[in-house]
């Protein structure tokens, strides 16, 4: 009992779970958009065509090479300003919309580079091959080439997921209640702020290792799913 009243009165574990959830929210939803935007620009830095490359390869620069707590600042502050200028309100956005838009946006780059890099790492003649059975440019991406690179990458998206879970703690300097703004806020009223830091970074340990496994599962399942794969096509 004493431990419970402990965890509930003193770290108020209860607060610091639901906080915990904007968390998870953050990372869940600001994730997928960052591989989808990545697959998008990894496509553009791959084209033939420079004026499609260039400003891929120039997005990916000056992301990766400014401070995502700036871009966070800029948009929470910069985005509201552009909209009175131009009249508008739509450029006004709630902040965890602005927390899951920056890292995105900023993971984005991240993914880019290493979904261009499992991209490449398909061997061409698979892609020649599908196109020779008759599939389209489109159906061979889809169906050949993009599966292949998704089981290269998986690694390291896991270990961007894991960065991208520990950064979302960023936000709050605009002031989204996510698990370090909640155990800041009980520590300072509180006068306890080591030790809700260290609550806080247990729980943010909790969600990393279970990411961790979570993604060591996935790969365990793709690996043998491209071996039932392989031997299904020896078969024939």
């Amino acid at each position: 009992m004493a431990i419970i009243d402990f965890l509930l009165k003193d770290i108020f574990l209860l607060d610091l779970l639901k906080a915990a959830g904007y968390t998870l929210l953050l990372t869940g939803t600001a994730m997928p958009l960052a591989v989808a935007l990545g697959l998008v620009l990894a496509g553009l830095r791959l084209s033939r065509r420079k004026w499609l490359a260039w400003p891929a390869a120039t997005y990916i620069e000056v992301i990766r090479g400014t401070p995502l707590l700036v871009q966070l600042f800029l948009i929470y502050y910069a985005l509201p300003q552009l909209g009175e200028y131009f009249n508008t309100d739509w450029l006004t956005w709630d902040k965890l919309y602005v927390g899951i838009f920056c890292l995105g946006a900023n993971y984005a780059a991240y993914e880019a580079e290493i979904l261009r890099a499992g991209l490449e790492a398909v061997d061409r003649g698979q892609r020649e091959a599908a196109l020779c059975i008759g599939m389209s440019e489109r159906q061979a991406f889809q169906r050949v080439v993009l599966p292949q690179a998704f089981r290269i990458v998986v690694p390291p998206l896991i270990n961007d997921v894991i960065a991208m879970l520990k950064d979302s703690s960023l936000v709050f300097v605009i002031g989204v209640q996510e698990l370090l703004t909640v155990a800041m806020a009980i520590g300072r009223s509180r006068f306890t702020v080591p030790r809700m830091m260290v609550a806080a970074a247990v729980l943010y340990l909790v969600m990393s290792m279970a990411c961790y496994f979570l993604g060591k599962y996935l790969e365990r399942r793709l690996k043998v799913q491209a071996r039932a794969e392989l031997q299904q096509h020896h078969g024939h």
